[in-house]
């Protein structure tokens, strides 16, 4: 499925993958009987793919996976913060109707893998150490 997802607001980002849906959509209905996913993000969506000549599919045009458990958010300051990361980002999500059941969900995340070469995952990276990285943008 293709979800929007964020991880903060622009600058403040957390790195966990966090999405805003209900339980009537289809991949909830997944998640909520198996919360095992996997999030997959190209480096196509920045345009260096496209700008370097690098075709999406081609293992060069690098690929990383975040694969856990999904949660849904329940802590206060989490959904403040969910919120102002999404509704900033997507401002049409805040009207959502009420009555359909939309909440945060968020990867508690278990395993990162990077693809950027022929051969397969290149790469295992620690999932402390990327949760503790302080993005400097």
């Amino acid at each position: 499925a293709v979800v929007s997802t964020q991880s903060g607001h622009y600058g403040r980002a957390t790195g966990v993958p966090c999405i805003y849906t209900s339980h009537l959509e289809i991949q909830a209905q997944d998640f909520l009987k198996d919360p095992k996913v996997t999030f997959g993000y190209s480096s196509e969506f920045t345009h260096w793919c496209n700008d370097n000549g690098v075709d999406n599919d081609d293992p060069r045009c690098g690929k990383v996976m975040l694969s856990g458990e999904m949660e849904k958010v329940t802590d206060e300051a989490e959904v403040t913060w969910s919120k102002y990361g999404l509704f900033t980002r997507h401002p049409a999500t805040k009207n959502w109707p009420v009555s359909h059941g939309f909440a945060f969900y968020k990867l508690n995340i278990q395993n990162i893998f990077v693809l950027d070469f022929y051969g397969g995952p290149t790469m295992h990276l620690n999932v402390t150490e990327y949760l503790d990285y302080k993005f400097d943008w």
